[in-house]
């Protein structure tokens, strides 16, 4: 029963997501994700799941998009099995609160978009301290 409902769970998540993501930087190397439209033209949600070298995990987001620029703030939880992929080095951690603030590149492709994100953070495990990271990805869709 449960292989059947995380299918369920996938299959629509795919068909209500807005745009499907890939990015390579924090909070764990590669990531895959989806965006999905919860305030339409204000207010986006992102889930996504990574791996890297030293760890692998995933989060949400909560994206709020800033009307008539490129520009977007967030802010999104994560949760990973080693430390997270920031700096310092000595204060990573595996789970912890992010804020993201990010831009969209302006390049003439359909249906394909370039974004860089900043990633201040701060860690909750195994110790509390603060960190920055950055990304950049490209996402397909509408």
């Amino acid at each position: 029963m449960r292989r059947w409902l995380a299918a369920i769970v996938v299959v629509l998540a795919l068909g209500l997501a807005q745009r499907a993501e890939v990015s390579g930087g924090s909070p764990f190397g590669v990531q895959g994700g989806l965006r999905f439209p919860l305030v339409p033209l204000l207010l986006d949600g992102r889930v996504y799941g990574g791996v890297g070298l030293e760890a692998m995990g995933g989060g949400v987001d909560l994206l709020l998009k800033l009307p008539l620029a490129d520009l977007y703030l967030g802010l999104g939880g994560f949760y990973g099995t080693g430390p997270a992929l920031t700096l310092p080095q000595d204060a990573r951690g595996h789970a912890g609160l992010r804020a993201v603030l990010g831009t969209w590149l302006n390049l003439p492709l359909p249906l394909l978009g370039v974004y860089l994100e900043l990633h201040p953070v701060y860690y909750l495990a195994p110790s509390r301290s603060f960190g920055i990271g950055g990304a950049l990805g490209v996402s397909v869709g509408l």
